[in-house]
């Protein structure tokens, strides 16, 4: 209960030397009548209240504590102030005093009672809840969970303050809210028995219409981009999506390839490889949760071919050494978005269209490139080389035994061999090729009257891979 304050007896004070007729000097003391704060009154979060003091000259100034405390406490002249914050304890029993100060300082005695804090207006639950997307028309909302201690609440039309469009007083805690597309959203103020308020933001959006596919793109991740607007191309595998405007969610798609039903995804992943003819006709049908529906229907053409490559070494090559040099080129009308030799042989990924790789042991080695067009189009090549890092053997069938005196011209033939194929066995005088045979008689006829009196002659082979192999140098004479 607030009650006015009373201040009496003022009287003005004189500036001039005090004379033998002036009055005493003011010893009285101010009385607090009455706190204005009830034993045990609920304290919100931000309380006034105007205690009742008298003084016979006149009240100057009032000062508090809360729970000891001044910071809580601000009083002028007249009336109080209490403020609990967050060093005050929701539903805390305290301690509230108060003392008056008159003009000549004489203070009052202090006078406290117990007040009970109550800052907090508690929680509060929506039904339909908070960030609802509503249909229009008419909504039931209920609001339950709260503290017991709620005496009002108001239905509003703003945040702070607006329009107030229905009060409740009493459970249940019930409003009925005319749902229009437009329409400022409801706000719920509610009131505690200490006076403390607070809102709640409904937060709801009303749908009341049809949702807006803006547009379907594809998704490949060569190619991303727009495919409703008429010409566009997609690949082998194509992945759509569209990009559609709506005030609540979509809650159905239809997707149709030539009028038959083939997705109910949000994206829709389809093998245009598989189709029949060369473009196909797309549509798409949403519809939200109430009911509202859009379409849209476009035609793509369809590539089904990936690049064309070429890839060296060729099939079945033969392969020398520890490493070799492989490498692809590939080509397509829609371009094309990366090659890759893949793993074992390229364990890093990369792209790049030719790699030193290792040979390994001799035998059937194969390697395989990828291409990709820009339109998600993949093709596999297969290479299948021949390592071959063993020498052919090779050696005299018919020659002059070593040390031999020759007189006339001799013929040499040789033996050579390699799993492989031999290419060539060659015969050289002296370390220097003096005629070379292809054919498998490897036959060759040395005239001695070329060389001096004394040299050396030895036979080399070379198999298709380029391995060689000698044989022992023969020393003959003229």
């Amino acid at each position: 209960m607030l009650v006015a304050a009373v201040v009496s007896g003022l009287v003005a004070a004189s500036a001039s030397p005090a004379l033998a007729d002036d009055p005493d000097p003011d010893t009285t003391a101010p009385v607090i009548v009455d706190l204005g704060v009830q034993p045990g009154q609920l304290i919100p979060r931000r309380f006034r209240f105007e205690p009742v003091v008298t003084d016979d000259v006149g009240v100057v100034k009032i000062e508090g504590l809360l729970g000891g405390l001044r910071d809580h406490v601000f009083c002028g002249a007249v009336s109080c102030t209490v403020e609990t914050t967050n060093r005050v304890q929701h539903d805390a029993e305290l301690p509230l005093s108060l003392w008056a100060i008159d003009a000549a300082g004489n203070r009052s005695e202090v006078v406290t009672t117990t007040v009970r804090i109550d800052k907090e207006i508690g929680p509060v639950t929506l039904s339909p809840p908070v960030n609802s997307i509503l249909p229009s028309g008419p909504v039931t909302v209920r609001l339950s969970g709260m503290a017991d201690d709620i005496v009002k609440v108001e239905m509003t039309s703003l945040f702070d303050g607006g329009e107030v469009l229905a009060t409740r007083t009493e459970a249940p805690w019930e409003f009925t809210w005319n749902a229009v597309g437009g329409t400022t959203r409801p706000h719920f103020r509610l009131t505690d028995r200490a006076g403390n308020t607070g809102i709640q933001d409904s937060r709801y959006v009303v749908d009341a219409e049809a949702p807006v596919i803006e547009r379907v793109d594809s998704v490949s991740a060569y190619s991303p981009g727009r495919v409703d607007l008429g010409g566009a191309w997609v690949g082998q595998v194509s992945r759509l999506r569209a990009v559609i405007r709506d005030k609540s969610r979509i809650a159905r798609y239809e997707w149709r390839v030539d009028g038959r039903i083939v997705s109910s995804d949000p994206t829709l992943s389809w093998v245009p490889a598989n189709h029949p003819a060369a473009t196909a006709d797309i549509s798409l049908q949403v519809w939200d949760p109430f009911g509202y529906t859009a379409s849209t229907s476009f035609t793509v053409n369809l590539d089904k071919d990936a690049p064309a490559m070429t890839v060296y070494p060729a099939e079945g090559a033969l392969i020398r050494g520890a490493t070799f040099r492989t490498g692809v080129k590939a080509t397509d009308a829609h371009g094309v978005a990366y090659v890759a030799l893949q793993a074992p042989d390229n364990p890093a990924g990369s792209r790049a269209d030719a790699h030193t790789v290792s040979s390994g042991r001799d035998g059937k080695r194969q390697i395989t490139w990828l291409s990709v067009d820009n339109l998600g189009n993949a093709r596999f090549v297969w290479r299948t080389v021949i390592v071959d890092n063993t020498a052919p053997s090779v050696a005299y069938r018919k020659a002059p035994k070593n040390l031999a005196k020759l007189k006339a011209r001799t013929t040499l033939t040789a033996t050579a061999a390699d799993r492989n194929g031999i290419a060539r066995v060659q015969l050289l005088v002296d370390g220097k090729v003096v005629a070379t045979d292809t054919n498998a008689t490897y036959t060759f006829t040395l005239n001695p009257k070329k060389y001096g009196k004394r040299f050396t002659v030895q036979l080399r082979a070379y198999d298709k891979a380029g391995n060689v192999k000698y044989t022992t140098k023969r020393v003959y004479r003229r």
